[in-house]
């Protein structure tokens, strides 16, 4: 919390023990809605209620639609259904649509019933969408205007109709309407107000449809380097537009995605306050990791008949060495790959540019990492043994073995953290679950496999 945050949340702890709601609401009036929602997470549920209800009815939408996910469903499921149809009535259709999801149907088909009937229908269309979907994130309202109008009429359509969201650009529609393309607001300054529409207007539009995915639809903004995206249906009729400052809020909310299961936990986590709830999701991931190392051992104990028991032990103790080392190399090459596909920068089709790439990489780092390794075990295994013990030809062989199996398993970590991104996106998974705990369970057997395989071949 930043100290100007910091004073503020002390003021409104001693303005909430006071007991007075005037003063309350008096101070909360010279607050942003930001700031009042930022402290929201530190209070308890009789405090925030009061909050609430000492804003203005807009400002209480604000702070609704500010708050964390899980902060917002406890704070959204204290309120009765008449407080929430007040609250969802001052709401942008795409806000009041993210509010009106998280609850109970008939609960939100109650409040559906008490808003405007225009309104009513601008959030049940986009209920609809799938959440993550351009169709989801979008707001409906638009300046369309025919494509038979003029500059003098465009002009009276955004007085009209001009939405509270931003606007840089109207829509020309055609009398179905299916959209033909946009006109800047500042050509409707620098044009004469009989200029027809569809002589300036600019048909290299930025569009989505509204059944793309969120992920998919910020490369495409990001690409074009536009200000915000139309969206349509199959049939290309317009049905609503997504701004920039949805697609910050996408954009912050993928990557949070993707580091959470990189990290082995979900973005689910953080829509729960419930601590239970949140060690169910994290074991979810971690407890597939714990069997995979047994797969681990497997390999070691199946291993164990091929040595002589002395220089087993000496091979096994130099095993995590192997398995952090290939496990690492892939946790960095599909680190890179996750966020070539977050960004855009590869595409699924780009394999073998991939391939190329990160495996020359690999390819440059292995054998650095292999003559380290052999030095320090040639180097090592003298110092911690003595040669009555491990004669020195077995000493100078396992050097050799686990100089060979570390470029050897980086190589394989490498393709591994290539492949499996690409493998899952292919699937239609996240590739994200192609990181951290995944990645480094799998390339901790085929390391520790590759190691075990060299050393019998060179021991």
């Amino acid at each position: 919390m930043q100290p100007e945050q910091a004073d503020f949340h002390a003021q409104l702890i001693a303005g909430l023990k006071v007991q007075d709601d005037a003063h309350l609401a008096d101070m909360l009036d010279q607050v942003p809605a930001a700031d009042i929602a930022e402290s929201f997470e530190l209070l308890q549920d009789e405090d925030r209620s009061r909050i609430l209800f000492s804003v203005k009815p807009h400002t209480a939408a604000e702070i609704v639609v500010l708050l964390d996910e899980a902060v917002r469903g406890e704070v959204v499921d204290e309120m009765d259904t008449e407080s929430l149809t007040e609250i969802v009535s001052e709401l942008e259709p795409d806000d009041a649509a993210d509010v009106l999801g998280e609850l109970p149907e008939q609960e939100a088909d109650e409040i559906l019933s008490e808003l405007d009937e225009e309104e009513s229908r601008k959030i049940e269309e986009l209920l609809e969408y799938d959440q993550s979907t351009a169709g989801g994130i979008m707001t409906p309202d638009v300046v369309a205007v025919p494509s038979s109008a003029t500059v003098a009429d465009a002009v009276e359509f955004v007085r009209d109709a001009t939405p509270d969201e931003e606007l840089h650009e109207i829509y020309i529609v055609d009398e179905n309407r299916k959209l033909i393309g946009t006109v800047p607001l500042r050509h409707l300054v620098v044009n004469p107000p009989t200029t027809k529409l569809l002589d300036i207007v600019d048909s290299d539009t930025v569009i989505v449809n509204a059944n793309d995915d969120q992920e998919a639809v910020v490369q495409i903004i990001r690409k074009y380097d536009a200000s915000e995206a139309a969206v349509v249906d199959d049939e290309n009729h317009l049905l609503g537009r997504i701004t920039h400052d949805d697609l910050l809020d996408v954009a912050d909310e993928e990557a949070e995605e993707d580091l959470l299961r990189m990290a082995g936990t979900d973005a689910a986590e953080l829509d729960t306050s419930s601590v239970f709830q949140a060690a169910r999701i994290r074991l979810t991931w971690l407890l597939p990791c714990m069997f995979g190392m047994l797969l681990t051992a497997t390999v070691l104990l199946l291993s164990e008949n091929n040595f002589n028991p002395k220089i087993f032990a000496i091979l096994a103790a130099f095993a995590p060495m192997l398995g952090a080392m290939g496990g690492n190399a892939g946790i960095q090459i599909s680190t890179i790959i996750i966020r070539g596909f977050a960004t855009g920068d590869i595409g699924s089709a780009k394999l073998g540019r991939a391939l190329m790439r990160e495996g020359s990489i690999a390819l440059a780092m292995a054998p650095v990492c292999g003559l380290l390794a052999w030095g320090i075990v040639s180097v090592a295994v003298p110092i911690l043994v003595t040669s009555d013990i491990l004669p020195a030809s077995d000493a100078a062989a396992i050097a050799r073995a686990v100089g060979l199996a570390m470029p050897l398993a980086i190589m394989g970590a490498g393709m591994l953290g290539i492949l499996l991104p690409f493998m899952f996106r292919r699937l239609g998974v996240d590739p994200a679950i192609a990181s951290g705990p995944l990645v480094t369970t799998t390339n901790d057997i085929v390391s520790v496999s590759i190691y075990m395989l060299t050393a019998t071949v060179i021991v």
